[in-house]
């Protein structure tokens, strides 16, 4: 008599988040799961979309909202990306709730434009669906993961309380709606730093969080590289215009391979404190990648002959000199991993030398020519990238 042969059990589905922060024990890299890569893609629109604005309206009451419009947008995402470094189960519940925070960043991208007038309550509206979505995730992880309680019970407090101000500023006209939505997002950033003595028991990943950075970073570049391309395309191919593009590039390029090194040759210093100052620093190196893309788009429309509107200067300089001053406060919150010297790391001095000598071409630089601009920060970046390199070879040649 011939027996069926018995098929193999099915694998058990994951049965809710599980604490992933302790990689030490396994001795294993974390990388970006495909869900989390396609959970970025999303924000490309978004990032566009915050670009978009500022374009258009390039005044300091825009750059404000820029400001404020871009903190959504990255908040949005910086809390996703550290709930699924700490607690990725990447189930079907975490999927559906990953696809429903897509949704939402989209629909805020949506009531990105004129977000601060017409559009507000939608936005406020969407943000505070995906800060709802946030909550469910971090109402999962306190059920599933007993160890987690005391992180998830104070984030979720913490994140339901800024939702009370952001429902409340749908029904108010500015400004009351801006100080409203001001408090929230204060409240919002103020959680994680409230929480630093229970982060301790649950650290975040050496190298999944890099990674993630990383390719944020990759979108707010891709944005600047469009930027530039937009410029040209739209103009006659003037050499004036054409040089100042490639200057453009060399600016984004050189601070991505800076970015890069600094990534992948670094880890961020002991202590909560740092680890905080490594994040939040990101906040200002992307809205500042984002904007001197924008900049460099406006400096690139200037016909040739004309003078550089101040805007346009103002925009580029402050954008640029904002990205060497993130840099090097990144730098002072990170270590040399043990294959890096500690000669071949970019030096913060230079790098704040750089951002206050942008400052000083947005003040006193109503004379220069577009490609001057984008080739005086141009210039300001490659110099960091060839000291870079020169330490890295002398470090080298002292290991011979």
């Amino acid at each position: 008599m011939v027996h069926p042969r018995a098929e193999p059990p099915l694998p058990a589905l994951p049965k809710g988040p599980t604490l992933r922060s302790i990689e030490s024990e396994h001795h294993q890299e974390r990388r970006a799961t495909w869900t989390e890569l396609f959970f970025d893609v999303v924000y490309v629109v978004a990032i566009a979309r915050v670009a978009h604005e500022l374009k258009q309206d390039p005044t300091l009451p825009g750059a404000a909202a820029f400001a404020g419009l871009f903190v959504l947008v990255w908040w949005s995402w910086i809390g996703v990306t550290i709930y699924e470094d700490r607690f990725d189960a990447d189930d079907t519940a975490d999927r559906l709730l990953l696809a429903l925070q897509m949704l939402g960043v989209a629909a805020l991208a949506v009531q990105i434009h004129d977000g601060v007038g017409v559009n507000a309550p939608g936005l406020a509206l969407a943000y505070c669906g995906l800060r709802l979505l946030l909550i469910l995730l971090y109402a999962r992880a306190w059920r599933h993961i007993p160890e987690a309680r005391p992180l998830a019970a104070r984030y979720m407090a913490g994140f339901s309380l800024a939702l009370l101000p952001w429902l409340a500023s749908v029904f108010v006209p500015p400004p009351l709606r801006f100080c409203l939505w001001a408090a929230g997002i204060a409240i919002d950033l103020l959680t994680p730093l409230t929480a630093r003595p229970l982060q301790g028991a649950l650290p975040l990943s050496s190298s999944h969080m890099p990674e993630r950075f990383g390719l944020f970073t990759i979108i707010v570049l891709g944005e600047s590289v469009a930027a530039v391309v937009g410029g040209v395309a739209g103009q006659h191919w003037a050499a004036t215009s054409v040089l100042t593009a490639v200057l453009s590039f060399v600016f984004a390029f050189a601070m991505g391979w800076l970015y890069f090194d600094n990534v992948k040759h670094a880890t961020v210093n002991p202590g909560r404190r740092s680890a905080h100052a490594w994040v939040y620093t990101h906040l200002l190196l992307m809205m500042g990648l984002t904007a001197s893309g924008a900049g460099a788009e406006m400096l690139i429309a200037t016909p040739p002959g004309e003078p550089v509107s101040a805007a346009a200067r103002w925009l580029f300089c402050s954008a640029t000199a904002s990205c060497f001053a993130a840099f090097a406060v990144i730098q002072r919150t990170t270590a040399c991993s043990p294959d890096q010297q500690p000669r071949r790391a970019p030096r913060p001095g230079m790098l704040l030398v750089a951002s206050g000598t942008m400052l000083l071409i947005g003040l006193g630089g109503d004379r220069l020519s577009p490609f001057l601009l984008t080739g005086g920060a141009g210039a300001l970046a490659a110099f960091q990238l060839v000291a870079h390199h020169q330490r890295r070879a002398h470090a080298r040649r002292g290991l011979e």
